[in-house]
């Protein structure tokens, strides 16, 4: 218990110190908050990880690298270098989901309805791309993010797949864990491509530290399916 309590407050001391980088607009002291972050949810959770699940592991080692990439800002490809790594954990998140995902026949009603919200989030994404590309000059940039959002894209069909055929409390914390790394990137590249704003850059932080809490609750919580939907 006293090894919970002291976790936790590492951890919260871990987004204050990430807080505190953003509001006195330290870039270093912001990244040192996002790295030191991982340190309390690997302490705790290191027991319950299955040490034959490589999925875990390999996301943790590319999400960590990633945000240790971050750290050196835009020097160099250290930004699309950040990028790609992310593009690898979101990898292995969608390698564990489809390793539980078992699919069930459904209607033609709630197929169409899984069809539109694809189509939906597809013509916004679009948008989104369209827009970032004005304030890209570099080729291959735009190419990496295009390739970003549409693993982004997969990783979305995959969580609500998963979760109309589960219903189980380990597709919750992955449909929820993807939501906050989509939102999360949105707000990302808002202060990155549009304007910078303290109070955007504070949420998008909250909402990924928030994702990286569900990712862990995802891989060790057990798959029990409920089969109460089985929609798509």
């Amino acid at each position: 218990m006293k090894q919970k309590i002291l976790l936790g407050f590492l951890a919260i001391l871990a987004m204050m110190v990430n807080l505190a980088g953003i509001i006195n607009e330290d870039f270093l002291l912001r990244r040192s908050g996002e790295v030191l972050f991982f340190l309390p949810l690997i302490a705790y959770y290191h027991r319950k990880i299955h040490i034959k699940n490589l999925n875990i592991f390999l996301f943790l080692s590319f999400a960590i690298a990633a945000t240790v990439s971050g750290c050196m800002g835009n020097i160099w490809y250290f930004r699309e270098i950040t990028l790609g790594l992310w593009l690898g954990s979101y990898i292995f998140l969608s390698r564990e989901a489809i390793k539980h995902t078992e699919y069930e026949r459904g209607s033609k009603f709630t197929t169409l309805y899984f069809v539109a919200i694809i189509a939906i989030y597809v013509y916004l994404l679009s948008s989104h791309i369209m827009e970032i590309e004005r304030n890209l000059g570099n080729d291959l940039t735009f190419s990496l993010y295009i390739i970003y959002y549409l693993n982004i894209l997969f990783l979305a069909v995959a969580a609500l797949v998963y979760y109309l055929n589960s219903f189980s409390k380990k597709s919750v914390f992955f449909i929820c864990l993807t939501l906050s790394f989509i939102f999360a990137d949105v707000l990302r590249d808002m202060e990155v491509f549009y304007f910078r704003d303290i109070s955007v850059e504070v949420v998008a932080s909250l909402i990924k530290f928030a994702a990286l809490k569900l990712s862990f609750l995802f891989f060790v919580t057990r798959e029990k399916k409920l089969r109460l939907l089985h929609l798509v």
